[in-house]
């Protein structure tokens, strides 16, 4: 999922085993600073007063695609499935179990049958197939429907050639049965992607163009989850409210009121003022002093995200130019950036995925920092020191610490003859510019949707993503076979060799510069406690609460 936005597990036997996932996670697999307070009784009660930097573009379950809209979104809808906060582990939610056929292509899906919306009434099988089928449909124009991709008659749906995914069908009120076309090693896993998650969809029905906006009503936006929609003040805030019905644990506060800020200063200061229990994001060139500050208040996440430099390479000067991305490789400088800007609370990256993922290749030989290298493949892409070389427009999702990092790159490219120019951007513009392919050259944060190489791999660089999520347009024949290849392979060993072989590729064509896996730092105030953050980025508002 993008990050601004966006945006992986297993069980059974057809995917990776989790210990590779949590060997890289180490202890950073989720934060809990319930660890402070440990033996103590939770207090019901209360409002979680949440510091949100930028508004989510949309709470409609086809449309979250940016970390801030999830966010919200995982407390109002349950899917068949969730993701354990510490093991990344697939959990039952609302299919409180599910059978393979001997093919591993056939998955029954058995419902729970205390399952509740919002406004009372009980989730059945039906449900669940008219939202999938909404999610697929042509003109819905989801951008993350892509957990569905593998299921039989996917296409046809999102084509408009059929009203409903034929590989999906109900057996009776309370089982599914869906078929796919191949052995697919991530489908389960991708099912925790709150984009299937399931809603009454009467009430979306009702809300047309309004569902999931910030005109939308309880009454127009019912979810399954443990809270419950209350308003959405746009631009403001966002509040939702405990659901007691909810079939699962509980929540222990009554509320959490996401206050939205446009810059991390602002939101700073009112955790200042005690107006805030949790900032998400913090000032740059700030961490160091605010640790000082709070000592026993903040939380230092790593997580499954990588950022990267995008090129649009279906426009000049990026579209058959590899000798240009090149140089824009050598001549960028990310760990200085990690030394001042960050503060250190990053690592270098050195291509598609987080060093955390499986199947990372740490041998990978991606360019490094290297002025007199940049300056040579800048003249064998036919601009010799930058001449003949028009400025090429630099996007970016705005927030203080972006600012400065674009300001960063300016000044690296032009040390070699390459003028950039800055343009930042609100998120819900800047996401469907990236995706429009109207931007030259962009930031984009890539947090996992599910901890498997695929949902950063076959959806970043896959030609079937090109306007959604690969937002690069690239595409290569080689590694198109490979992903393909990769996603069937229910081989633990074979499949992470696929994957390396992939990554190899897409660094000697260099479609884009990566650059950070960032590490955050959040501020939690002192009345809260057992606050989770997977390394998948979610905070969980189930668990947290706060004392009197």
């Amino acid at each position: 999922m993008l990050k601004g936005k966006g945006r992986w597990y297993l069980v059974i036997a057809v995917l990776l085993s989790v210990t590779l996932i949590l060997s890289g996670c180490g202890p950073n697999a989720a934060l809990t600073n319930g660890d402070k307070t440990s033996g103590a009784t939770p207090v019901d009660g209360g409002t979680f007063r949440f510091g949100m930097i930028s508004s989510p573009s949309a709470l409609e379950p086809a449309f979250l695609e940016e970390i801030n809209g999830i966010q919200i979104g995982k407390e109002l809808y349950d899917g068949l499935v969730k993701y354990d906060p510490s093991s990344l582990e697939v959990m039952p939610a609302i299919a409180e179990k599910w059978d393979y056929s001997a093919d591993k292509k056939v998955i029954k899906f058995h419902i729970r049958h205390d399952v509740k919306f919002h406004d009372g009434t009980s989730l059945k099988a039906q449900d669940v197939l008219e939202v999938w089928n909404r999610l697929a449909a042509k003109d819905t124009l989801s951008p993350v429907a892509f957990p569905l991709e593998p299921i039989v008659g996917f296409a046809e749906v999102n084509s408009g050639e059929a009203k409903t995914i034929s590989g999906l069908k109900k057996i009776d009120d309370y089982t599914i049965e869906v078929t796919l076309r191949e052995k697919n090693a991530a489908f389960l896993t991708s099912l925790g992607h709150p984009a299937v998650s399931i809603y009454k969809i009467e009430s979306a029905l009702k809300a047309g163009k309004d569902f999931g906006t910030p005109v939308a009503t309880p009454e127009t936006l019912i979810g399954t989850g443990a809270f419950k929609f209350v308003k959405w003040n746009s631009d403001q805030d966002v509040t939702i409210e405990k659901f007691d019905d909810y079939y699962g644990t509980k929540a222990h506060v009554d509320r959490v009121v996401y206050k939205i800020f446009n810059d991390e200063s602002t939101a700073l200061n009112e955790f200042r003022a005690g107006n805030l229990d949790y900032v998400d994001m913090l000032p740059p060139g700030q961490r160091n002093s605010i640790s000082k500050e709070f000592p026993d208040q903040t939380i230092n996440q790593t997580t499954l995200t990588t950022q990267f430099i995008g090129f649009n390479l279906t426009k000049a000067p990026f579209k058959d130019n590899v000798n240009l991305r090149k140089a824009i490789a050598y001549a960028l400088d990310p760990q200085s950036i990690i030394d001042t800007v960050l503060e250190g609370n990053s690592t270098l990256s050195n291509g598609p995925l987080p060093s955390t993922m499986p199947g990372y290749d740490k041998d990978l030989k991606a360019p490094k920092f290297d002025p007199a290298k940049a300056k040579e493949y800048l003249a064998l892409a036919g601009y010799p020191h930058g001449k003949g070389l028009a400025p090429i427009q630099y996007a970016y999702n705005f927030n203080q610490e972006n600012q400065k990092i674009a300001e960063a790159f300016q000044g690296q490219l032009k040390e070699v003859g390459i003028q950039i120019e800055l343009r930042n951007m609100e998120w819900g513009s800047y996401v469907k510019a990236m995706q429009s392919g109207e931007n030259q050259m962009f930031r984009v944060n890539w947090v996992a949707d599910y901890p498997d190489p695929a949902n950063f791999l076959n959806i970043l660089y896959s030609k079937s993503q090109w306007g959604m999520n690969n937002v690069i347009f690239y595409s290569n024949p080689v590694v198109e076979s490979l992903l393909a290849q990769g996603i069937e392979e229910t081989d633990t060993t074979k499949r992470m060799d696929i994957y390396k072989k992939i990554q190899e590729l897409v660094v000697e064509d260099q479609p884009a510069v990566w650059t950070f896996n960032p590490n955050y730092l959040r501020l939690l105030g002192k009345k809260v406690h057992d606050l989770t953050i997977s390394a998948l980025d979610h905070k969980d508002m189930r668990t947290v609460w706060l004392s009197k």
